[in-house]
């Protein structure tokens, strides 16, 4: 979808929106842009928008929850990053026995430094699969196991004086990951947004000017803006990066 046919479809479900008084069905929005090839990202942009103007979605916290079982599904490995994956976890130190690891989470309750930093050791493994098990294309594994190793010891650190548990700890890795995999598709929405408009505007510069020496056929930045439909800053903005700002 072009970026003009998708603003058109966006107008379309404001328009929508406001003839049922400011409200819509999540159905209806998929309707409208079901056949779009937008990812869940993107259609977790469009919820944002909509919501941003004052629009009330019925339904949207189940599309969210969906698109949260969407993202938490992993991209494979690469190759590259199977390598990196089994020569870090050979890296990591070996475990002499079992260690009590209920005791530790008991003296972590208590304040002790000492058994944050041992549960902090023991469970860099399990940060490391939990990463290789919600790895995207977005994050290169070895960031994602840096920042659940970044989870990890964020959660001991403020863990408080309230008795945790595995489940709690591998529960604010995983939290930590999903944060960081929903940043990174965030960005790529906007990166990809922004592709849209310089694409836009070159296109249609080219468009419209079929001599660029000649300057009759130079549109002012006031002309682009009404033509394109979009805010003059915008144009600045896209210009900018173009480097055809001058």
């Amino acid at each position: 979808m072009d970026v003009r046919e998708f603003q058109e479809k966006l107008k379309e479900i404001q328009e929508t929106a406001r003839s049922q008084g400011g409200s819509l069905k999540a159905e209806q929005i998929r309707e409208t842009f079901g056949n779009a090839g937008l990812d869940s990202s993107q259609q977790a942009g469009v919820l944002r928008y909509l919501t941003s103007q004052g629009i009330s979605i019925e339904g949207a916290d189940a599309g969210k929850d969906k698109e949260q079982q969407e993202e938490r599904q992993a991209a494979p490995l690469t190759e590259e990053e199977k390598a990196y994956f089994r020569e870090y976890m050979d890296g990591l130190p070996r475990e002499e026995g079992e260690e009590d690891r209920e005791a530790l989470f008991a003296k972590l309750a208590g304040g002790s430094r000492e058994a944050s930093q041992r549960l902090a050791a023991l469970y860099m493994k399990e940060a490391a699969r939990l990463a290789a098990e919600m790895n995207t294309e977005e994050i290169f594994i070895a960031d994602m196991i840096q920042e659940a190793n970044l989870a990890l010891m964020q959660a001991l650190e403020n863990a408080g004086s309230v008795l945790r548990d595995e489940e709690w700890l591998l529960a604010e890795i995983r939290k930590g990951l999903e944060e960081v995999c929903r940043e990174q598709k965030q960005q790529k929405f906007r990166d990809d947004s922004l592709v849209a408009r310089v694409e836009k505007l070159e296109s249609a510069v080219r468009e419209l000017s079929d001599d660029e020496d000649d300057a009759r056929n130079a549109f002012s930045i006031n002309e682009l803006a009404i033509i394109l439909d979009m805010d003059v800053e915008e144009i600045r903005d896209t210009l900018r990066l173009t480097g055809d700002d001058k």
